[in-house]
């Protein structure tokens, strides 16, 4: 489906159930239920993303929540298993769009999600003990806003996110290497740093061709909700090593990098092909590095001091 297509044909939130509306980098999604007080218990790491209705930003996703309506039952083709965030979720094709079932950690059901094909649109069950539906309602809006943003010139990714100067720097890096550690170095070292978000910013290309990074209601095991924007000042991905060694990416080698730190399925071509061409241009504007360090002030400071506006 175009872009031109969605923006044509806006998508609306039923007027049957309660509604809540929300914007995360720029894109507004609605979330809806029988009670909206369910939603704002559910997720109070949105409370700063909540926006009144009639916002002159694109609607990019409805998301209705309802007991009964999804069930845990494996459906139409499945395709494997999802990460995200350390936690493995079920995917299943379905004739006109997926099937989401969403587990903790420890194994036990959540919630279940079907959405159409572009992720517009998805319907939402909570399952299990109410203890896990917290969990099991911000992964899905998160799987679901990560690939409906993908329309949108928009990646949600996996990164450690610091704000110096005016600028968002994003540490990269697999689950262990120490992304939230160096991030904490700025701010502990580094005079004027803070923190944006520490477990999945948003990067959105602006109409005039910048690259923004913004906070989101998804920081992982770090309560840090920020509403807030600003230019990406660069991509530091890290790898743990007995010395501090920093280097330039090749455009290449950025350009690979930085896709493998974004939420994606290989198999939606696509959400797959939108996000590619966003990287691409991403890879083009914004330096990327690779730091090989341990986790100290001297890394801190060179990192700082290399890629850094100053």
């Amino acid at each position: 489906m175009s872009l031109d297509y969605l923006n044509n044909n806006p998508i609306q939130p039923l007027t049957t159930l309660e509604t809540l509306h929300f914007k995360v980098a720029d894109l507004c999604f609605a979330i809806q239920a029988e009670n909206k007080q369910q939603i704002k218990r559910l997720q109070p790491s949105y409370a700063p993303f909540y926006i009144q209705q009639g916002s002159d930003s694109v609607l990019a996703l409805v998301a209705t929540i309802a007991d009964g309506m999804i069930s845990a039952e494996a459906e139409g083709k499945e395709l494997g298993q999802f990460d995200c965030g350390g936690t493995n979720h079920s995917i299943y094709q379905l004739e006109e769009g997926y099937k989401v079932v969403i587990s903790t950690v420890e194994g036990r059901l959540a919630c279940a999600m079907k959405t159409n094909a572009n992720f517009s649109r998805c319907d939402i069950s909570l399952l299990g003990e109410e203890k896990d539906h917290s969990f099991g309602l911000g992964n899905a809006m998160m799987i679901a806003f990560a690939f409906a943003a993908s329309y949108y010139d928009t990646i949600l990714m996996h990164a450690s996110v610091t704000m110096n100067g005016g600028y968002g720097y994003l540490f990269l890096g697999k689950s262990g290497t120490g992304k939230s550690t160096h991030s904490s170095l700025w701010r502990k070292h580094i005079d004027g740093s803070d923190l944006l978000n520490d477990d999945n910013p948003a990067i959105r290309i602006q109409p005039n061709g910048q690259v923004f990074v913004y906070g989101t209601p998804w920081s992982g095991k770090t309560p840090c909700y920020r509403n807030m924007k600003m230019p990406a000042g660069a991509f530091l991905r890290l790898e743990q090593y007995p010395e501090n060694i920093i280097s330039r990416e090749t455009p290449l080698r950025a350009f690979a990098s930085i896709l493998s730190s974004c939420s994606t399925m290989i198999w939606d071509k696509p959400s797959y092909n939108h996000i590619t061409h966003t990287v691409e241009i991403v890879a083009q504007q914004v330096p990327a590095f690779y730091l090989k360090c341990r986790p100290d002030k001297e890394a801190a400071q060179l990192s700082y001091q290399t890629i850094s506006h100053k």
